[in-house]
C-alpha cells in the first residue's frame, strides 16, 4: 500500500513525450469498465466544427440525479498535448468517474485539437468553447453551469489549471473570436500537471524538456528555451490571483516526466495569493500511476470537490 508522503493544505497534465508514456493505465478490462458506472446516461455531442473536423464531448449524466439541476464537472484528457482523447476517461479514471457520477455530478469529457493539428492556445479555446456550449444547452440536459468544476490528468491537468486560473482574465486567443467564458470555475482537480513551463527545463529523468521535438515545443510551436514568453503565456501560474478558484493537486514523488516540483510551485503561488488549496504528494508514485484512481485518493478528491461545488437537492 502506498502512503501519502505529504498532505499540504493550500491547492492533473503531461501524459507523454516522444517515446514516453505519461499517463498510466489502471488495467481495467472492458467488462470491468462496464461495471464501473452503473447509473449514468452518456451523450456524445458535437460542440463545434472546424473545417471538416467535428470536436466532440461525452456528457455523463446520472440516471438518478440528487439535484434539481445537476452540477457539472469538466474532464480534460492527457497525452502530452499531441495524443489522447475523451475515450480514455473511463479506462484510466473509472473509479473517479464512478464516485462523482454516483454522488450526483454530470461530467463532460472533452476532446480538443491536439498540437499536431493546431498550436497553443487552440486547445484552451476549444475547451472554453465546449464549456460555453454546455452553458448554452444547460436546460436541455438539466445541468447547472453557473459554476463548474474542472479536472484533468497530465497535459489535461495543465489545460484544466490554465483555464481555471485565466477564467477571470481577458487573455486574447483563449476564446474563439475573443468570446469570453460564460461560466465561473468553482474548483479544480489537477493530477500531476505542469504549472510553470519555463521551470520544466532540463531533463526530468525520463524526458529532455529542452529537445526541439519535446512536447512543450510541439505545443507552443517553438522551444521554451527559444521562446520563454510563449512558455509563460501557456503557464497556469501566470494568471493566479486572489480570484483563482480552490485547487486540489495530486502528484507522485517518483514522477520522472513531470517532477513534483511543478505541483509544489503551483501550491506556493496559490498560497501567496491566499487561494485555498491542497497538495497531496504520494510516495513512490510515478507519472500516471494507477494509485491515483484508487478509493483512497478518489475519496479525497471527491470530498474536496463537494466542499466547493456541492450537490444540492
Amino acid at each position: 500500500m502506498r502512503t501519502i508522503l505529504k498532505v499540504i493544505t493550500l491547492t492533473l497534465l503531461f501524459t507523454a513525450l516522444p517515446g514516453c508514456n505519461f499517463s498510466g493505465s489502471n488495467g481495467k478490462s472492458k467488462n470491468q469498465v462496464d461495471k464501473i458506472i452503473p447509473a449514468y446516461n452518456v451523450k456524445t455531442l458535437t460542440y463545434k466544427t472546424i473545417g471538416s473536423k467535428a470536436l466532440q464531448l461525452d456528457l455523463y449524466i446520472p440516471k438518478q440525479s440528487k439535484a434539481e439541476h445537476t452540477p457539472l464537472l469538466i474532464w480534460v484528457h492527457g497525452g502530452a498535448w499531441f495524443r489522447g482523447s475523451k475515450d480514455e476517461f473511463i479506462s484510466k479514471n473509472g473509479t473517479l468517474a464512478d464516485k462523482l457520477v454516483n454522488e450526483g455530478y454530470a461530467i463532460a469529457a472533452v476532446n480538443y485539437r491536439l498540437s499536431g493539428e493546431a498550436v497553443f492556445p487552440a486547445q484552451v479555446a476549444d475547451i472554453n468553447d465546449a464549456i460555453n456550449y454546455l452553458v448554452n444547452h444547460a436546460s436541455q440536459y438539466n445541468i447547472s453551469t453557473d459554476k463548474v468544476g474542472i479536472m484533468g490528468r497530465s497535459a489535461g491537468g495543465h489545460l484544466a489549471s490554465l483555464i481555471a486560473t485565466s477564467n477571470n482574465d481577458t487573455e486574447t486567443g483563449f476564446y474563439e473570436a475573443s468570446r469570453q467564458p460564460e461560466y465561473d470555475i468553482a474548483v479544480v482537480l489537477d493530477f500531476f500537471g505542469p504549472s510553470d513551463i519555463n521551470a520544466m527545463r532540463g531533463n526530468s529523468g525520463n524526458v529532455d524538456h529542452d529537445a526541439p521535438d519535446a512536447a512543450e515545443a510541439r505545443l507552443l510551436g517553438a522551444s521554451p528555451v527559444e521562446r520563454p514568453d510563449l512558455a509563460k503565456w501557456a503557464s497556469s501560474t501566470t494568471y493566479i490571483d486572489t480570484d483563482t478558484p480552490p485547487f486540489i493537486i495530486m502528484h507522485g514523488d517518483a514522477d520522472g516526466v513531470v517532477p513534483d516540483s511543478q505541483s509544489r510551485i503551483l501550491k506556493t503561488r496559490l498560497g501567496e495569493s491566499g487561494v485555498s488549496n491542497k497538495l497531496v504528494v504520494v510516495q513512490g508514485a510515478g507519472h500516471g500511476d494507477p494509485v491515483f484512481d484508487t478509493e483512497e485518493y478518489v475519496d479525497m478528491a471527491a470530498e474536496f470537490i463537494k466542499s466547493y461545488l456541492p450537490v444540492t437537492q
